[in-house]
């Protein structure tokens, strides 16, 4: 399990993570599209009656999706101060490995592409969500595809890394996930494959959406499709 040997390169690391999302944070930073907001919405299936924490959430963009339950009370935290001030729901600028709040008191956390920005540290943060959750209640997330083809050669270290990519964030094996949740002691994992349908058509967009994706069929599925969709149960 990796920890930070001490202060310097913990500050390092978040410096490296802040400076590029505070850049992002100029404006109202949205990624997904109007047809992946509502597929999301889907997976995620929330019944709008609870506490839900947005970790990692910057801008609040899965909280947008969520907070149009009445009943839903919504909480967003992130490293980036200038992203926060975009969220449409009360916001704490924290580390997600020392969660300002108290134990079992989120009926859902979630975690949209978060997790590969802590390569080394899923343990940690899987123990602190777990301490803050309910019991009962879910943790949700999506993160790039281990597997993937194009993940293995564009976002892990090797000189073909793409600098869209922020400096600290590699994909997520999903087995070595599942294996971290339950030594956290969450119940049950679940996760599958699937590919963001970007609003923007790029050369890479195009060869996903219209390439790969449709032969992505049977055992290919987990090397071509680019994301994973999990969810862990306390």
């Amino acid at each position: 399990m990796k920890q930070y040997p001490n202060m310097t390169e913990e500050k390092t690391h978040y410096r490296r993570e802040q400076d590029f999302w505070d850049e992002k944070g100029r404006e109202d930073y949205q990624s997904l599209s109007l047809f992946d907001r509502q597929r999301i919405g889907k997976w995620i299936d929330w019944k709008g009656s609870g506490r839900v924490l947005d970790i990692g959430g910057g801008s609040g963009m899965i909280s947008r999706i969520l907070m149009t339950e009445p009943a839903t009370e919504c909480v967003c935290i992130d490293i980036s101060l200038p992203m926060l001030k975009h969220s449409p729901v009360p916001s704490v600028q924290a580390d997600a490995l020392r969660l300002p709040f108290k134990d079992s008191c989120f009926d859902l956390i979630m975690a949209a592409a978060f997790f590969h920005h802590l390569p080394g540290l899923e343990p940690q943060l899987l123990r602190e969500c777990h301490r803050v959750l309910r019991p009962g209640g879910r943790l949700i997330g999506y993160d790039p595809n281990g597997h993937c083809l194009q993940n293995r050669i564009f976002m892990t270290k090797n000189p073909l890394r793409l600098s869209v990519f922020s400096p600290d964030e590699l994909p997520v094996i999903p087995e070595n996930l599942c294996k971290q949740s339950h030594t956290a002691c969450f119940t049950r994992f679940e996760h599958f494959v699937f590919s963001f349908r970007n609003q923007k058509i790029t050369p890479f967009e195009a060869i996903q959406r219209f390439v790969l994706s449709p032969i992505a069929i049977g055992p290919l599925r987990r090397f071509l499709e680019r994301w994973i969709f999990w969810q862990a149960w306390k």
